[in-house]
């Protein structure tokens, strides 16, 4: 009876997670390219590269050094009005010179910005975002001719509702009580 019980506590959660997969296409950049994002501006040294510096896991890994103006990529996000959204990604930047400024936004609602940063190593970037459209633009804006910014493992995922957990959570332990209840009879 146990093994039946985790079997369906493991279905259950496994259908939540499914649920909150994530909704960027290509997103750590693992084809090689920028395939499912759209270039802009200036994109003279900016490319996808293979190993270090440009992966922080996987494969690979975008750079971008754009030298005469801004440059960057962009997704459109299917998104549901009012529903909140986690983005993150990671990002790094080798400019020992301070000749630099990026920053990321989706929806229009600003997630970061960095003016003449110092080198830093891969670092995570989180924040919660509620969409005010059907569509929210995913925005990365990079300048740095010394050097290069890079970037990995770019996600967005709905945050699910407390209501919702707590279905799944109450669901969960209607079958277990209906699988004890049967098996007992």
């Amino acid at each position: 009876m146990n093994k039946k019980i985790l079997f369906i506590i493991a279905v259950v959660a496994s259908a939540a997670l499914t649920a909150h997969a994530n909704l960027v296409t290509n997103p750590g950049f693992e084809t090689g390219s920028f395939s499912g994002w759209t270039q802009f501006g200036d994109t003279s040294f900016t490319g996808v590269g293979a190993g270090a510096p440009y992966a922080h896991s996987g494969t690979f890994g975008a750079y971008f050094g754009p030298t005469s103006a801004d440059g960057g990529i962009f997704q459109a996000i299917p998104t549901t009005i009012g529903q909140t959204y986690t983005v993150d990604f990671w990002l790094s930047n080798d400019d020992s010179q301070g000749n630099n400024h990026m920053s990321a936004s989706f929806g229009g609602v600003p997630l970061l910005a960095l003016v003449n940063a110092p080198p830093f190593p891969y670092t995570h970037y989180t924040t919660n975002v509620t969409a005010l459209s059907a569509s929210s633009l995913l925005n990365f804006t990079f300048y740095n001719p010394p050097a290069y910014y890079y970037l990995d493992d770019v996600a967005v995922n709905v945050v699910p509702e407390p209501g919702t957990l707590g279905l799944i959570a109450l669901g969960a332990l209607g079958l277990v009580g209906a699988l004890r209840k049967r098996l007992l009879v």
